[in-house]
């Protein structure tokens, strides 16, 4: 049941809430910050990832008259109850909710947010990335918000095509990754970034003429990072599983730790690494990453398959070019193999047939 309205005050404060794992997440919050101080309100930020949200959304239930603006999460429908109840607390206290994102969401989720009181705004569409989006509703006559949705756009799309967008992609992971394992606050490690992306664009961290961090210290940690997660990959290449299934090339292989499946995508979807004990591999059509907790990666090496239908089958979803799933705790790896190959060959919903390309 909804909450009771309260008579309405002015908006004088902003939450963004977004994803913390990527950039476009970040980007995204940046994006919103920029609208922020546009519209001269209070800047608040949480960063979270599935699994988080029952923490999220039970805190957001304590604000008043803010605007909450959510971005690059999709719905967790097992988290539905709690985001609904937050939210709903947070409105009859003066809040209004906006949320772009660019995930696939529930028919159930979708009625849900846009059933709350006091007009919630919901985009979402998987033609852009939730920085994109972000920047057409808020800001799209900013242009740093313009070149903060393109750098996004390039990372989640993994076409890999400016400098500055893969090093702030690897520096997102060597800030998480750091903070994680120090056991720190991990808002409070990304906002800097946040800020300074918000401030200038990419040119707030990055210099593009020297290709550097204007971060020296971040700089040598990330120039560290690369060289080590290129060492992980190649090892976790050599114990891949392949099988052709419906005459596509599926592989799988363990994600190593301190990487992350965007980097092993990137990797293994390029034939100059796909070389084995001497021997070059074929580019695979559907590349399936299995981490230690049993959560799987999807990425496409060929427009041949479709990765958000595949990892539907494993209780998961995305995008045609990258989605993620779910098998389980596991022991023996090449029973996860036979698992995935035998469930991806009861159905051919998840290939790109030759005469619909």
């Amino acid at each position: 049941m909804a909450e009771k309205s309260v008579p309405k005050k002015k908006i004088g404060s902003l939450l963004s809430i977004s994803h913390d794992k990527d950039v476009d997440g970040l980007n995204s919050a940046a994006i919103v910050l920029r609208y922020a101080k546009s519209k001269g309100l209070g800047f608040d930020m949480d960063l979270t990832d599935y699994g988080g949200f029952q923490r999220t959304f039970s805190s957001v239930a304590a604000r008043k008259n803010t605007l909450i603006i959510v971005t690059d999460l999709g719905m967790d429908d097992s988290a539905l109850e709690a985001v609904v109840a937050g939210l709903s607390r947070a409105i009859s206290q003066g809040c209004r909710v906006v949320w772009l994102d660019h995930h696939q969401w529930s028919d159930r989720a979708v009625r849900s947010i846009l059933s709350l009181e006091n007009k919630p705004v919901l985009k979402v569409n998987p033609e852009y990335c939730a920085a994109e989006i972000t920047h057409k509703v808020l800001m799209p006559r900013d242009e740093i918000s313009a070149e903060l949705a393109t750098v996004a756009h390039d990372t989640d799309f993994n076409l890999r095509q400016i400098d500055g967008a893969r090093a702030l992609t690897d520096a997102v992971s060597v800030i998480r990754f750091g903070t994680i394992a120090s056991k720190e606050d991990l808002i409070a490690a990304l906002r800097p970034l946040v800020e300074k992306l918000a401030e200038k664009g990419l040119a707030g961290v990055w210099n593009n003429q020297n290709k550097r961090f204007h971060d020296s210290l971040l700089d040598k940690r990330v120039h560290h990072y690369r060289k080590e997660k290129l060492k992980k990959m190649r090892k976790a290449l050599i114990g891949h599983c392949d099988q052709e299934i419906h005459e596509k090339l599926v592989r799988v292989l363990e994600m190593p730790s301190g990487v992350t499946t965007t980097d092993m995508g990137t990797f293994i979807a390029d034939s100059e690494n796909l070389t084995v004990d001497g021997n070059q591999l074929k580019v695979a059509d559907l590349a399936i990453t299995v981490s230690s907790g049993g959560m799987l990666g999807f990425r496409r090496g060929q427009e041949t398959t479709l990765c958000n239908v595949a990892a539907k089958l494993f209780n998961g979803g995305g995008h045609p070019y990258a989605a993620g799933g779910e098998y389980g705790v596991y022991t023996d790896f090449q029973a996860v193999c036979d698992d995935i190959f035998v469930t991806l060959s009861k159905s051919k919903d998840w290939v790109i047939e030759a005469d619909s390309v």
